[in-house]
């Protein structure tokens, strides 16, 4: 017998391996299968798998075509539940269909997964294995209600009744309410869990996903299909934030994690009706935050779901370094697509000082073990003590036992009987949604199969010690590529949106007008030589936006950064390019919502949005952080967040008032202009913060205004290269004549062909422009 369950495939005329699972009664009885050749040719019956293939973990043997080999734990779990008692079962899994110690087969399967993910008769998602609270979670999305209060009932029991007791509660309107948090928290928490496993998170499955036709999420032995998620969200409307301003949610930490799930629903759409709406770039930004063991796969990963990657000649080829496979997608990315879009890709990676968020636990029964969930707790001055939740001290853990608590005090030790919040004055009551924030000290991380531990003082694991070493050894790697080539491998908070829109059909920018990029030749591959013009130089740049991730300000208010973005916009210049186009005013309103070009551009009136978003009079309030009221509060609260939105209103008909012809165009305007008015505010709202989130406003010496990186510096050049949809950011490289790429740009009088047929065209010389 050969030493190789793995016999030689034709994968350049669709041949796979199936795998064969054979049946068995138990659970634990040794996992059998074997591997057949299939032509896709053919039609072969088949389900195909998608996991997470985490670590080894607690490795199992099974039996492969007569042959003993190890399945990593996820894998064999998976395995087990896919296993049916009396019958075979046809399945396609990566990690044991492909030969994953060859690297040749590797890369010509890659290329076949569009077929077999599309040709599955349904695709499994293996979530991982169940927990106890998984299980309401999975209830939840199988609509069984009864199931889900049955099963909340004795978990509360198991669990010291951190659903607090209705008894207790009875003569308090603020307890009743907190109550009902909790089980509804525990309820939509569990689908929070499952819709936040590591699946989710792997950059494979967005292709595995959007080719399926039929999706199988598993969980354990239960099992609901893709669409159960969208049923849930239209029986309860537990996506939405719970209190929104402007169609912004006032607490983005209140929006369910099925961001993922939404977008792969999109994509699976837009799959179906037409798969030449899917833009390569668009896919690689919105998903470069996922994960991949190889860094190769950020761009591998999703040529199965983009058909124009045809044209590209882009072949995955696991034998190049990572350095290489970056730097020859964006080189043939310029020549295959005739545009420069792969640049406005380009981030700056390093030097950003922000520390990672750490973390939230969706799981009640979780939270409840840093909180005493019976704790004496006030809803206000001259409210009635009562009994809820209360955090614990830094090092402390709640440990249920039944009925009764114990609490662990890791800082010494010591286990004690009675929490050390007992014969302290009450705690100020908080929202139930600022239990999902995990204190300081304690961790939450996910098993190889797919639970999450949440634990305190937890250390750093072997394999987590390899994955760190092996970044910082890719970072070194990283860290010397030209700077033109986007760094796929990395991103960090401080990523501005793309300024071009790739979901849309039409252009918003043409910068270089109809051109396309004229490379040069260069014996060197590290440089990118192209025709374009420098066109201006930052003269002045203004301190950079950093607000808090997806949270877009009602206002500018409060925001100085921004009040000096209109202090350098607004200063007069001579020759200013804008004398002629409304002033450097229109050029800055325009600029702070990154004005679309021609005929696309905002009307002259929507002035106004931008004018009461400055706020210069006050109206907009500050809103509170509903997560640090108590119930009570934070239900009174919520009704006065709805005044701001009037507030704008009145402050928006000072700015421009209505224009009424007769009574009955009053009557109807007073009804319906207000509603319209705070919709078109909200979404101008969305563009500032598109715009202007982690960039910088500047005044170039010609006297025009724009947006750029927000690693950029005063002395960097502005440049348009033939076949760019906007402007770039360069900096001066020591070697003369080369420059190093900051950035896409949005520079107001540049964004429509300018520089090549405008008045700029005459002034401005074409050049060979040397990017390292």
């Amino acid at each position: 017998m050969s030493a190789s369950p793995y016999r030689p495939i034709d994968s350049a005329h669709g041949e796979i391996r199936r795998l064969v699972l054979h049946p068995a009664s138990k659970r634990d009885a040794e996992i059998v299968c074997e591997l057949e050749p299939v032509r896709l040719s053919a039609n072969p019956e088949f389900e195909a798998l998608s996991y997470s293939w985490g670590s080894v973990g607690q490795a199992t043997d099974i039996r492969l075509s007569g042959h003993k080999m190890q399945a990593w734990e996820n894998c064999a779990a998976a395995l087990r539940c896919l296993r049916l008692p009396k019958k075979k079962r046809l399945l396609w899994i990566d990690a044991l269909c492909i030969n994953q110690d060859d690297l040749g087969e590797r890369s010509e399967q890659v290329l076949l997964m569009q077929q077999i993910y599309s040709q599955a008769q349904q695709v499994c998602v293996w979530l991982g294995e169940l927990t106890e609270g998984g299980a309401i979670g999975m209830m939840q999305l199988q609509d069984r209600l009864l199931a889900v209060g049955w099963e909340q009932l004795k978990l509360d029991r198991k669990y010291g009744r951190p659903l607090l007791s209705f008894k207790e509660n009875i003569g308090s309107a603020a307890g009743i309410m907190n109550r009902s948090n909790l089980v509804q928290e525990q309820m939509n928490g569990e689908v929070r869990e499952i819709l936040d496993r590591p699946w989710w998170r792997r950059t494979w499955i967005i292709q595995e996903a959007v080719l399926a036709g039929r999706i199988v999420l598993m969980c354990g032995p239960e099992t609901v299909s893709w669409e159960s998620v969208d049923e849930l969200k239209s029986r309860q409307f537990w996506t939405q934030a719970r209190v929104e301003v402007f169609g912004v949610p006032a607490n983005p930490k209140d929006f369910f994690p099925d961001q993922i799930y939404r977008i792969i629903s999109d994509y699976r759409e837009k799959w179906r009706r037409s798969p030449t709406e899917i833009n390569l770039f668009d896919v690689m930004y919105r998903f470069r935050l996922l994960e991949c063991t190889d860094p190769r796969d950020r761009i591998y990963g999703f040529l199965g779901i983009v058909p124009s990657v045809v044209k590209l000649g882009i072949v995955p080829d696991y034998r190049s370094t990572t350095r290489k496979v970056y730097l020859d997608f964006a080189r043939k990315a310029i020549q295959g697509t005739r545009t420069l879009d792969v640049l406005n890709c380009k981030r700056e990676w390093q030097g950003c000082d922000t520390q990672p968020d750490s973390g939230q636990a969706y799981s009640v029964i979780d939270q409840s073990r840093y909180y005493d969930v019976h704790a004496q707790i006030v809803d206000g001055p001259g409210k009635k003590p009562r009994r809820g939740w209360a955090r614990l001290p830094d090092g402390w853990e709640r440990i249920p036992s039944g009925k009764v608590s114990f609490f662990q005090d890791h800082n010494t030790g010591e286990l004690h009987e009675k929490s050390p919040l007992e014969g302290q004055p009450p705690r100020p009551a908080e929202y139930h949604t600022k239990q999902r924030f995990i204190p300081p000290g304690w961790s939450r991380k996910w098993n190889n199969v797919g639970r999450a531990v949440v634990a305190y003082g937890v250390e750093e694991t072997q394999r987590e010690a390899e994955i760190r070493q092996k970044t910082a050894e890719l970072r070194r790697e990283m860290a010397q590529m030209p700077s033109w080539v986007p760094i796929w491998a990395f991103s960090v908070p401080w990523d501005p949106m793309p300024l071009i829109d790739w979901t849309q059909a039409t252009r918003q920018y043409w910068a270089a007008g109809d051109t396309v990029p004229y490379l040069h030749s260069t014996p060197n591959s590290y440089i990118l030589s192209l025709d374009g013009k420098l066109c201006d130089e930052i003269q002045y740049l203004a301190p950079a936006w950093h607000p808090a991730p997806d949270k877009i300000p009602p206002s500018r208010q409060g925001i100085d950064s921004l009040i000096s973005w209109e202090a350098l916009g607004s200063v007069e210049v001579e020759s200013c390019p804008y004398a002629a186009d409304g002033g450097r005013k229109n050029a800055l309103w325009r600029t702070m919502i990154a004005d679309f070009a021609g005929e696309q551009a905002a009307p002259a009136e929507d002035w106004a949005f931008v004018e009461a978003w400055y706020d210069r009079v006050g109206w907009a309030k500050e809103l509170p952080n509903l997560t640090s009221l108590g119930p009570w509060d934070n239900g009174l609260q919520e009704g006065t967040l709805n005044s701001v939105e009037n507030d704008m209103v009145e402050h928006f008909f000072t700015l421009r008032p209505l224009a009424f012809e007769g009574v009955r165009d009053a009557l109807k305007q007073s009804f319906t202009e207000p509603r319209r008015i705070i919709k078109s505010y909200g979404e101008y709202m969305r563009r500032i913060y598109r715009a202007c989130a982690h960039r910088a406003l500047f005044v170039t010496r010609r006297g025009y205004i724009g947006l750029a990186p927000w690693n950029s510096r005063e002395g960097d050049r502005v440049a348009v290269l033939y076949g760019g949809a906007t402007p770039y950011v360069f900096r001066q490289s020591p070697v003369t004549g080369r420059f190093a790429l900051v950035g896409e740009a949005y520079v107001y009088g540049m964004m429509a062909g300018e520089a090549l047929d405008g008045k700029l065209a005459d002034e401005l010389p074409t050049m060979a422009i040397h990017l390292e």
